[in-house]
């Protein structure tokens, strides 16, 4: 509870929380009626869609990549559904058409145009949703949030629609309902999901999202609207209950939430299978809506009454020490305004990616940071740069800080080593870019 207090003091991890809920919650709502309607794949193929559309939009260094790679994701959407209604090229084949094509020049692009310094890390990151979600800023997580509420809404108003068109069209169509353009808002709605889902969960991961929580709660419910409903609850409990693993242990937060999605379906499925008479599975289903809720909020339940007396005398005596007999280890930490040696993978990574991205906001502050020492050597000038290079949970998404000891005469490391560097943080431009130091640091071996 003490390390989930800290975290939750970030307020990265706060709009990740709310963003990541959200789109689970959306995602979940539709992905009923695209596995009773045979179109779960078609999350795989508009993902990778969307990877090839953002892909494009790195090339061309937008500073805001989703006004570009939504409405490419939407035209693909429309354009799959007109396809799926030729004969000549039947919706499977035109899905895996666009998803292997996308994926292919998306790839294609970033290796021939692509700017970045750490291509593979950037590839890792976006198929697979390591640390993405913790990266939104806070108009991203503002954008998520109001495009997730959009797409409950059009789920709310649109319901009885849906329902027909998901079971039987040819009804639905003689009995008024337009059917052709209540496929279209799906598609468009779909792609605006799979956009949202590449934050959370990464684009080869999306199918998880939308198909797990819906196969799950059919396992235990009957109706449209009682699978609905507990479809969208365990996605959200998963996906919260997965956040909060991969914040604390530092694990990717992609495959987590995955993990949890897959647990809860065999769960289900164990269920579904020992209960076979309707009224059982309907108790069953709201039992297990009921054990999930209380299992997030016990992981949000405060300490006990005992142990909040014992904090508060830890803290009150530490108070009375402080002037007197403080040792000298913990008056040097007191110095450290950003101590990151006491944090998992994922949060020094998220960190010192806000550093490099807004590093006028750490100016001036003294960081204490754990990495691993990179030489970076200029053919120009054969200058040598020194830097902490800091990898994610899944190893392959690097940030890395310049640092300058204090010390002139002191031996820099040697590359490779695991080192913690303490220093100040001040913000350098140099030809135009403006990054952050850390100087008059002090290196120690780990």
């Amino acid at each position: 509870m003490e390390s989930l207090r800290t975290y939750l003091a970030y307020p990265f991890v706060r709009y990740a929380l709310v963003a990541g809920v959200m789109i689970a919650l959306c995602s979940s709502l539709l992905g009923v009626t695209l596995v009773l309607k045979r179109f779960s794949l078609i999350g795989d193929g508009l993902s990778h869609v969307a990877f090839g559309a953002l892909a494009v939009a790195s090339v061309l260094r937008l500073t805001a990549p989703m006004i570009f790679v939504l409405p490419a994701t939407v035209l693909c959407a429309v354009a799959l559904l007109c396809a799926s209604r030729n004969s000549r090229i039947r919706g499977d084949a035109s899905i895996a058409m666009l998803s292997v094509g996308s994926l292919a020049i998306g790839y294609l692009l970033l290796n021939l145009f692509g700017k970045s310094s750490n291509l593979s890390g950037d590839v890792c990151t976006t198929l697979f949703g390591s640390t993405s979600i913790l990266t939104l800023s806070e108009l991203d997580a503002w954008l998520c949030a109001l495009l997730s509420m959009g797409v409950v809404v059009f789920f709310i108003l649109f319901y009885e629609r849906i329902f027909a068109i998901t079971f039987d069209e040819t009804s639905a169509r003689a009995g008024g309902v337009r059917t052709g353009l209540c496929n279209l808002f799906l598609a468009v709605v779909v792609a605006v999901i799979i956009v949202l889902a590449m934050n959370l969960v990464g684009s080869l991961l999306i199918s998880a999202l939308i198909v797990f929580p819906a196969l799950a709660a059919m396992r235990v419910c009957r109706s449209f609207l009682g699978v609905t409903i507990c479809a969208a609850v365990l996605s959200v409990a998963c996906a919260l209950i997965g956040m909060l693993t991969a914040i604390l242990g530092g694990t990717p937060v992609g495959s987590t939430i995955v993990a949890a999605d897959m647990i809860v379906f065999l769960l289900c499925a164990v269920i579904g299978m020992l209960l076979p008479h309707l009224r059982l599975r309907k108790m069953a289903s709201a039992a297990l809506c009921l054990m999930v809720l209380f299992t997030v909020s016990c992981g949000q339940k405060q300490p006990s009454q005992q142990s909040d007396k014992k904090e508060d005398a830890k803290v009150s005596a530490q108070k009375e020490n402080a002037d007197t007999t403080k040792p000298a280890e913990v008056q040097k930490e007191a110095k450290i305004d950003v101590d990151l040696t006491k944090v998992n993978s994922n949060m020094v990574y998220v960190q010192v990616f806000y550093m490099m991205q807004k590093p006028e906001d750490y100016n001036g502050q003294t960081i204490r940071l754990p990495g691993v020492c990179t030489i970076m050597k200029n053919r120009v000038t054969q200058q040598r740069t020194y830097n902490c290079n800091v990898l994610d949970s899944a190893g392959c998404c690097a940030k890395m800080i310049p640092f300058k000891l204090a010390d002139a005469n002191a031996a820099y490391p040697k590359s490779g080593e695991a080192i913690t560097v303490t220093g100040k943080f001040q913000v350098v431009t140099e030809n135009d870019k403006t990054f952050g130091v850390l100087n008059d640091a002090v290196v120690e071996q780990n």
